[in-house]
């Protein structure tokens, strides 16, 4: 019925029908069936491998997918693996083929190659004749490219006009007899008509169609090649050499280089600590680390108009001279993917690092996406607010506040790890008496309750206004109601009863029956009937119902005892993997995070499994926060955050909490868009005489809609404008102005 196709309906009829959605909405129409996903990527792209020029853009090859620089506008896009056109987001290497593609080398799943217009072609794999699947170097000889791969080298003609390859040869060491002096093919120059490789055991040339070995050149380590005139010039872990006229000789010492373009006649040099400018002459000039966020330069390059352009762990630069060198070009994005828990509120989505720092950063850091940009808070940018230590636990209270856990060491003293508070609105910091902190959960009581590891006593109890500590919890003040003092989750239910995982016994349920007398507190422990008892998770459902992730699947507790027949259910889909984190969404689903990504249990008791196929930034899923606001499923992944707006099939994707915006529209509008919606949907726009200007495709992560112009692409004019939006056989009708 919801997708049966009808005829365009008049206007009247439309404005009828609309009345009808808001009601409508809330039924559910028919069983549970399959949840589609609209997956927004937030990838960091700062690992920056290789550079280079493609038509009037630069092709970033990094370890968050391919960023397109425009050399004109400077616009930044992205091409990500969720969107097809990747095989992988870890990327080495990129080079302009003879027909215009782009071809990319990435570290796990072949050759990738992209056409100037966003789409892609076959991947080329160990299939098609690569001696493995991680490319390392690619390089362009005439209509031929040689690509550079973990187990040898390869070499592909293809054809200027269409695109099409074929394999000319695929040669390693054993099929050279040892020519070839290494399978770890690292780099790649044409110099002449000689092909250079370097390799992990040094150097070798193909010539006349034969290999060669060349020891007198180097045996040490090749990292880097690039020619200048009438010189090969050689990255090697042990420095840098230059080979010219048949002799070698070494220069700039014995720094690590990384990587090297050629500008002129002379070399950048991308050493471990900096870039290095040397000429033909002989001198070199260090060009300096300031601007740089890290001194490893593991990527060097030229553009058409000579700009010198380094990249690094932490984002690309251009050179600009003067005090501070070098200016970093930022990408949309984290600063760094990974990380350990991920919470949400009405200002966006937050992320802790864990123990992790980004590059040339310090620990305790918390990154920030508030719905445009991403941002970080960091010690040094909340004036020593915010401790700088690892920071394990984040938690969001009803109050828009962050309650953020430092852990995990026993140190003393300032160094402690701490807890923080921190309330966005006011920017007030406070330090609540907690420290090694694992999670923290709001009771219906409005008191915030902070699980603590080894290195505490337990469970500490806090005002939800001042953060005053007002109790704790623990085996010795309990009786050993709570068993461990080593936990990993607390949650509540409705009834104001905690439950806290343990790390190596369980779960433990407290009922405090509405005092702070331990006397009478009543305490349940639960563990047979799991698939593990060191427990990694947990969390409640609206009726009541808790699930628990362990290190070996998961158990679902309902009507006080452990559910053997859902628990087995879901771990024969699942495996017995452990659980990274769990969440619970609108419709009372349960969301499992693994390695293996992302498993819904519906109320009904459907298992659905998503992983990256389906769009996901990464399927290790580390951490998952749901947003009850905007509806939306945030997941952290180890490839980054995934912003899941999930479309279930029992609900419609508008109600009367849909809006176009901005409204009015001015002259300063570029695009309207519509808000409140909760999957994919159609629609058009109308004038007030019924005439349809525009038609449109929306869902929640494409909510461009109209450009202000009509059927003839003609800018409207001011007015009154009717957008229709439906999906199936309901519809809606939203006004917009226009001004100019």
């Amino acid at each position: 019925m919801r997708n049966r196709r009808k005829r365009d309906r008049p206007l009247w009829r439309i404005a009828a029908l609309a009345a009808a959605v808001a009601a409508a909405a809330a039924v559910a129409p028919g069983a549970e069936a399959a949840t589609r996903l609209f997956i927004v990527n937030h990838v960091s792209s700062n690992d920056v491998r290789h550079v280079a020029p493609w038509g009037g853009r630069l092709a970033i090859a990094t370890g968050g997918g391919l960023v397109l620089a425009d050399t004109a506008s400077a616009a930044i896009s992205k091409v990500l693996r969720a969107s097809g056109a990747l095989p992988s987001d870890n990327l080495l290497a990129v080079v302009e083929s003879p027909s215009g593609l782009l071809w990319i080398g990435t570290a796990d799943r072949g050759m990738a190659r992209l056409r100037p217009d966003g789409t892609s072609l076959r991947t080329l794999t160990s299939f098609d004749g690569l001696p493995t699947d991680r490319v390392q170097a690619v390089v362009r000889s005439g209509d031929s490219l040689w690509v550079a791969t973990s187990g040898g080298v390869a070499l592909f003609t293809e054809a200027p006009s269409n695109g099409q390859f074929s394999l000319r040869r695929s040669d390693s060491r054993a099929s050279t007899a040892g020519a070839i002096v290494s399978d770890d093919v690292t780099s790649l120059a044409v110099w002449g008509d000689t092909l250079w490789i370097g390799t992990g055991g040094g150097i070798s040339t193909f010539a006349g169609g034969a290999w060669a070995a060349r020891p007198g050149v180097s045996t040490a380590r090749v990292q880097a090649l690039t020619v200048a005139r009438d010189t090969l010039w050689i990255g090697t872990k042990t420095g840098l050499l230059a080979y010219a006229g048949g002799a070698v000789s070494a220069r700039g010492g014995t720094v690590e280089t990384l990587s090297l373009a050629t500008i002129g006649s002379s070399v950048l040099q991308g050493t471990v600590s900096g870039p290095t400018l040397h000429e033909p002459s002989g001198a070199a000039t260090s060009l300096g680390t300031g601007g740089l966020v890290t001194s490893g330069i593991q990527a060097a390059a030229v553009t058409p108009t000579g700009r010198m352009l380094v990249g690094t762990n932490a984002g690309l630069a251009s050179f600009a001279g003067g005090a501070v060198p070098w200016q970093m070009i930022p990408f949309p994005g984290p600063v760094v993917n990974g990380g350990s828990r991920i919470a949400a509120n009405a200002r966006g989505a937050w992320v802790s690092l864990g123990n992790a720092a980004p590059p040339g950063g310090e620990s305790g850091n918390v990154l920030h996406y508030d719905g445009a940009a991403w941002s970080r808070l960091t010690a040094a940018s909340t004036g020593g607010n915010l401790q700088a230590s690892g920071l394990i636990a984040l938690f969001a209270s009803s109050d828009g506040r962050l309650w953020m856990g430092h852990c995990c060491s026993a140190g003393i003293g300032g160094a402690r790890p701490r807890t923080d508070r921190w309330d966005p609105a006011t920017d007030t910091w406070d330090i609540p008496a907690a420290y090694n902190m694992v999670d923290f959960a709001e009771a219906p009581s409005g008191r915030i309750y902070g699980a603590g590891v080894q290195l505490e006593n337990g469970v500490y109890v806090f005002d939800g206004a001042s953060a005053a500590l007002l109790d704790s919890l623990t085996p010795d003040n309990t009786g050993g109601g709570l068993t461990r003092n080593n936990l990993r989750g607390v949650v509540f239910d409705t009834a104001g009863r905690g439950w806290f995982a343990t790390a190596d016994n369980g779960v433990d349920r407290w009922d405090g029956r509405g005092t702070d007398t331990h006397a009478d507190d009543v305490w349940t422990h639960f563990a047979s009937g799991f698939p593990n008892v060191q427990t990694t998770a947990i969390a409640i459902t609206g009726s009541g119902d808790v699930w628990v992730g362990t290190r070996a699947g998961i158990a679902r507790i309902a009507g006080g005892s452990v559910d053997a027949a859902t628990t087995f259910a879901v771990n024969t889909q699942l495996g017995a993997v452990s659980v990274n984190a769990l969440a619970v969404d609108a419709e009372q689903g349960v969301w499992i995070a693994t390695a293996d990504g992302l498993t819904r249990v519906g109320e009904t008791g459907a298992i659905e499994r998503f992983d990256v196929t389906d769009g996901l930034a990464s399927s290790d899923v580390l951490a998952l926060a749901w947003d009850g606001g905007r509806r939306v499923l945030w997941a952290l992944t180890a490839g980054g955050v995934s912003e899941i707006h999930p479309d279930f099939s029992n609900r419609f994707s508008f109600d009367d909490g849909s809006y176009v915006y901005p409204n009015p529209a001015t002259a300063a509008t570029t695009v309207v868009r519509l808000g409140g919606i909760g999957g994919e949907l159609r629609g058009e726009v109308r004038d007030l005489s019924g005439a349809r200007l525009h038609t449109f495709r929306a869902d929640p992560t494409a909510t461009s809609i109209w450009d202000l112009r009509d059927a003839k692409g003609d800018p409207v004019a001011p007015g009154i404008y009717l957008v229709v939006i439906r999906q199936g056989d309901l519809s809606r009708v939203l006004r917009l102005a226009v001004t100019r």
